[in-house]
């Protein structure tokens, strides 16, 4: 009989849990709940950073931050090591995710959307003297240089492989130091150099040099060549974030790399006047938003005018890269995969335009849920800043192209998507899935007005990124019914034996 009553007070016990009690709660992220954690490569750390600088005051009180891990860790680390568990609140990148990051994120439980703000050029630095200005004196200063080398995709592919005649010095003849100039650029031996880790840099130059029939065959020898003597990580020219090079190449980002090529006075961050401290003859694939005054010091890195698709050879710009990013196209899918990408086109009437394959759109990469409420609505503040005048004018200044009127448009309505999610969740203390804050979000316009209305909400919020479970929503009936069931049997035993020892 003891243990008859065991069994109902536990199977009791079991049902009343089921149907009244919450479960425990448990962490939706690893992050500290009191900073708002990025990610990211180097590519555009310089803007990354300044943007989170004026936007200090009303991210407060979350400390803003950004760390350079490359593109792929920073990726790896917004989509989670396993359910819940998430070592970055929100991703800078120049690439979508892949089908397996993305099926990652889900089985983690992290839905997502792609904010578009910002278009970078990939520049071709070529730390090569002006011969008419320069003739090997000690100092060196940016005047001396040559200011853009123009550069077919063929004699892209004959620097950064093996052409016939090859092409090994910068006083070659088929070089000039502007177009149209008869200048020839001081004769020095070219040396390719690249960034070690992960960048779309490196993807984008190869993507360049492969689009060309000429070039790519250069690419192919000049592989060949240097894998043979050892001077290269493998024969294979598919556009790689990867440099297939072995020399020359220097890991830990853009700044490391720079630091190379030219050295920066870490007091002033200004570059030396020693020539003998640059790397001259040095040409390598570079963020652009690196080649001007990324630190607040003007370094005017010298970089190569591209031809592009007109036929019109052209510098990396912020006017270069926005007549770029006004001939591309904006994905509207109900995928978030796909929703929000951008595709550049090539217009054979642009005389104005970048190159498109050296061109890469920039996406904050945010949650759509599983923020705590604090950093839902700040995060969504943040996407409003970087879309509003100050923060596309901070893009601007330091070389890349502003979001276009659609790219605003659209990452207003993923920032509305982030302020419904943190009302929502500071209101019920759960989580809400993807289709609740896309259902609390339905009708709201990606209007400059709507926007303004919206942070309203920014002061709201609190939590500790935790989320407790509604309670019995979503549960097996049948447990419950069981359970109930044992409880009945074991009473109605309990019951009979009592009235028999009561009868005796």
């Amino acid at each position: 009989m003891r243990w008859l009553l065991v069994l109902a007070l536990m199977s009791v016990g079991s049902v009343v849990g089921a149907v009244g009690l919450p479960s425990a709660p448990h962490a939706v992220a690893d992050t500290d709940p009191t900073t708002l954690v990025g990610e990211g490569g180097s590519f555009f750390e310089p803007v990354v950073d300044r943007l989170l600088s004026d936007d200090t005051a009303p991210l407060a009180p979350l400390n803003p931050a950004y760390t350079d891990v490359n593109v792929d860790q920073g990726i790896a680390d917004f989509i989670g090591s396993g359910p819940g568990d998430f070592a970055a609140d929100y991703a800078v990148s120049e690439r979508p995710l892949t089908s397996a990051e993305a099926a990652t994120a889900l089985a983690d439980g992290r839905t997502y959307a792609y904010v578009p703000f910002a278009a970078t050029p990939v520049a071709v630095a070529t730390l090569v003297p002006d011969a008419a200005k320069y003739q090997g004196q000690s100092t060196i200063t940016s005047s001396e240089f040559c200011p853009h080398i123009p550069l077919s995709t063929s004699l892209l592919g004959a620097l950064f492989g093996l052409a016939s005649p090859p092409l090994l010095s910068w006083g070659d003849s088929r070089l000039s130091c502007a177009s149209g100039s008869t200048t020839p650029p001081y004769s020095l031996s070219v040396a390719v150099w690249a960034n070690l880790d992960p960048s779309m840099a490196n993807q984008a130059l190869m993507t360049l040099l492969d689009s060309d029939p000429g070039a790519k065959s250069e690419f192919d020898a000049g592989l060949a060549n240097r894998f043979t003597n050892h001077e290269a990580l493998t024969e294979d020219d598919t556009p790689s974030e990867k440099w297939p090079y072995a020399q020359n190449t220097i890991p830990g980002g853009d700044e490391a790399l720079i630091g190379k090529l030219l050295d920066i006075d870490s007091k002033t961050n200004a570059p030396d006047t020693q020539a003998a401290n640059w790397q001259l003859g040095a040409t390598l694939p570079l963020s652009s938003v690196w080649t001007g005054a990324p630190l607040g010091v003007a370094w005017n890195i010298p970089t190569a005018a591209v031809q592009n698709a007109q036929g019109s050879f052209v510098a990396p710009s912020s006017a270069a890269a926005a007549a770029a990013e006004a001939d591309a196209t904006l994905a509207s899918t109900s995928d978030p995969g796909t929703d929000n990408l951008v595709t550049f086109k090539a217009s054979t009437t642009d005389a104005a335009a970048y190159n498109t394959d050296l061109m890469e759109e920039e996406y904050l990469v945010v949650p759509t849920s599983g923020l705590a409420p604090a950093k839902a609505t700040k995060l969504a503040q943040f996407i409003r800043f970087v879309l509003g005048g100050t923060g596309q004018k901070d893009i601007t200044d330091l070389g890349a192209a502003p979001a276009t009127a659609a790219m605003r448009s659209a990452g207003l309505q993923v920032a509305a998507l982030l302020s419904a999610q943190g009302v929502s969740t500071a209101a019920s203390g759960a989580t809400p899935g993807a289709s609740a804050v896309q259902a609390a979000s339905a009708g709201l316009s990606a209007s400059t007005g709507a926007a303004s209305s919206d942070s309203a909400t920014d002061g709201a919020g609190g939590g500790d990124g935790s989320s407790p479970e509604l309670a019995a929503t979503g549960l097996d009936p049948w447990p419950v019914a069981g359970g109930g069931a044992v409880a009945v049997a074991a009473a109605e035993l309990v019951r009979r034996r009592l009235r028999r020892r009561s009868a005796a």
